[in-house]
């Protein structure tokens, strides 16, 4: 069938199961009828790190997070962080002023805005080849979600103005309108994946949607419309939270993290996304960052076996003095080697990604296929691509599930 109108809708932070539930049950009646019952409903599987930001670069960009060089919400470069100790290029957080510099991050490609004309972007942070005047919310969206962070009834508010402009946007003919819902993952960091508040965000999002295609209908174009509707990334309650800086700061390893950027005589650096991932960094010595530290020389000053005392670290990762990945986790140690296109696996002892096969020469494809149904889909590719990075730390952690990698300063 051909299309000559695209509408690509994210409801942030909406895990596939939650998602599938809701349309199970008939409470998203409009999603069901003009989504699901015309199209299909498929799990799709996230990059790493899946959080806010990077996880949108696949979607406009084609490119993951690590072959972007944004391996992070945040993020530390060993190279500009000599000349640039207190922001961007030197250290980043998307969190606050340095989100507006996020385009600034990304290469110099292509985005799906370049290819269709007239076009209109709402809420979404992503705004390359977007013109400021089709970023219908250019100017409320960095005052509006600051204000959501710390009062969640503005949820409500941002969510009727992505709804008004959406409708907007699809009554004036664009061919191509990128939106976002933010609501879903906005009160589920503050509550949990079902609650109220997180329901009725999801009901909100299908009213706009039975607008939507009544709008296209009359106009002729519902079914010369392609309507695409996806998530960043999934989401699970958390019940833990893991103070990764406090935790170096004990081993003596003195930590810089945000907001506390201008700590001194640091040996360390913890980016926390998400909160389920970081990026860690290390210095070479008292003065120099240097460059990448080998996973070997980590492994050496104890850190890695450290970390794996907390309970909820998932796995750690880091590069090998071969170039490979290392993949630690308590129980075994397993080696992603990614050579011509292809990649391989091995493990020792307990295969920390739960996959209990050696893999030899697979394409990324055929990767997906082999660990898509698994703890870490596509973790093969996932873990080897954030490496890609020259601002990737020197070691990457992955919390377990129902745990996260921050307990204070949620900034």
């Amino acid at each position: 069938m051909q299309f000559s109108r695209f509408i690509f809708i994210l409801i942030d932070g909406a895990p596939y199961s939650v998602f599938h539930e809701l349309i199970e049950n008939n409470e998203l009646p409009n999603i069901k009828r003009f989504i699901t019952n015309q199209g299909c409903l498929k799990k799709a599987v996230s990059v790493f790190p899946s959080t806010t930001g990077p996880a949108f670069i696949p979607f406009f960009m084609g490119l993951f997070p690590g072959t972007a060089n944004v391996p992070g919400y945040r993020w530390l470069s060993k190279k500009d962080i000599l000349q640039h100790k207190y922001g961007r290029p030197g250290l980043c957080s998307y969190q606050g002023a340095d989100g507006l510099n996020f385009l600034v991050d990304l290469p110099e490609q292509p985005t799906l805005f370049n290819y269709f004309s007239p076009v209109s972007n709402i809420y979404n942070l992503l705004t390359k080849g977007c013109s400021p005047v089709d970023d219908r919310t250019r100017r409320k969206k960095p005052l509006a979600y600051a204000a959501a962070h710390f009062f969640h009834k503005i949820w409500q508010h941002i969510t009727a103005v992505a709804s008004q402009e959406l409708i907007k946007a699809v009554e004036e003919g664009d061919q191509f309108i990128s939106c976002l819902f933010s609501a879903v993952d906005g009160h589920s960091h503050f509550s949990h994946t079902k609650s109220k508040a997180v329901i009725e965000s999801y009901k909100s999002v299908d009213q706009t949607i039975g607008k939507v295609c009544q709008s296209l209908y009359r106009s002729g174009d519902l079914d010369k419309t392609m309507i695409l509707i996806s998530s960043d990334h999934g989401m699970t309650n958390t019940k833990t939270h893991i103070d990764i800086a406090r935790c170096l700061d004990r081993s003596g390893h003195r930590c810089l993290h945000y907001p506390l950027i201008w700590r001194r005589n640091v040996k360390s650096a913890s980016m926390v996304s998400g909160n389920g991932m970081a990026n860690l960094y290390f210095k070479a010595n008292a003065v120099d960052w240097g460059e990448r530290m080998p996973f070997e020389e980590i492994d050496r000053r104890g850190v890695v076996d450290f970390l794996l005392e907390f309970e909820g670290i998932g796995l750690i990762a880091g590069q090998s003095e071969d170039g490979s990945i290392i993949v630690r986790n308590r129980l075994g140690k397993g080696q992603v080697s990614a050579v011509n296109g292809t990649i391989s696996y091995k493990f020792d002892g307990v295969d920390p990604l739960g996959y209990n096969t050696f893999y030899h020469n697979l394409s990324s494809r055929e990767a997906l296929i082999e660990t898509y149904d698994t703890k870490y889909p596509d973790g093969l590719v996932q873990i080897s691509q954030v490496f890609r990075s020259s601002r990737a730390g020197d070691l990457v952690l992955s919390a377990e599930s129902g745990y996260d990698l921050r307990a204070r300063y949620e900034y």
